[in-house]
């Protein structure tokens, strides 16, 4: 039970934070440590919670892909609302598709909830597809990629040629959530591209870049090149100190004394000081 509630909440991540506390991981030193027990307790309920969100997700896109959709039609204007079914018959999903569908399908369940409540309609682009769902944005935004859906706003025509090479962009980038799906769940993409972005912005975006800078529409990276940007770096390493102070801590009394001593109901790791 808990190796599917792992990687549905967390990914392979999720299966080393919860499964090796649970068997193999130092047990006794949880159950020693008050405030090892508290936190297991705790990441036990957040992966319990994302779990239970990767699976309505995964129904939501399921119930989705029951239903067909529409082509989007390039020449037609999406503000306008339309929708033109493309009389060609769809070509069958290859295996590539079929697995990226499966691996982004809570990510992408969630979007089309969203596009549901908000969105305009829903069509289907690339090869390959994508789902395309429209919703009210600012108007600078042109839109963000979610899983296998993209979250536009109601934008004038565009042409075909522009449109295919945006459809492989995006489509690049459906990859990209599939893999990071994988790794770490539905949430480590969007902290990864987070901060990337921050100490690489705008061209120097590496997700971007490997999606394609001219097909998703960016300027060529400036020279000489913005980032890494001091501050930007500085800051995500000032929270990765905060996060694991502890087993810095830890680590620095351990090499200094050569052991470590821990106080009664505290484990090395949560104790404070250099008792």
């Amino acid at each position: 039970m808990w190796t599917v509630v792992g990687f549905l909440g967390g990914g392979i991540v999720g299966l080393v934070l919860v499964l090796p506390r649970l068997r193999f991981l130092r047990p006794r030193r949880v159950l020693a440590c008050d405030l090892c027990q508290r936190r297991h307790r705790r990441l036990l309920v957040a992966m319990v919670l994302l779990a239970a969100l990767s699976v309505t997700g995964f129904g939501l896109r399921a119930s989705q892909k029951a239903r067909e959709l529409p082509a989007c039609v390039a020449d037609v204007s999406i503000s306008e609302g339309r929708r033109v079914i493309d009389p060609q018959v769809p070509r069958r999903g290859s295996l590539r598709s079929t697995v990226r569908s499966v691996l982004t399908a809570p990510v992408s369940g969630l979007a089309l909830a969203f596009a549901e409540v908000r969105g305009r309609g829903l069509c289907s682009v690339g090869d390959p597809p994508i789902t395309l769902a429209f919703v009210p944005q600012s108007k600078d935004h042109p839109g963000s990629m979610v899983g296998e859906v993209f979250l536009s706003s109601p934008t004038p025509r565009i042409n075909p040629v522009r449109a295919a090479m945006l459809a492989r962009h995006e489509s690049r980038h459906v990859d990209q959530w599939a893999v990071c799906s994988t790794i770490g769940g539905i949430g480590l993409l969007p902290v990864a591209y987070l901060v990337d972005s921050t100490v690489y912005p705008g061209s120097e975006n590496h997700f971007e870049q490997s999606a394609g800078l001219d097909a998703g529409g960016y300027a060529p990276p400036p020279h000489p090149p913005v980032g890494p940007r001091p501050w930007a770096v500085a800051f995500w390493v000032a929270v990765v100190l905060v996060i694991g102070r502890r087993r810095i801590r830890w680590a620095v009394r351990t090499l200094v004394r050569r052991h470590s001593t821990h106080a009664p109901d505290r484990c090395p790791v949560h104790t404070p000081g250099w008792t």
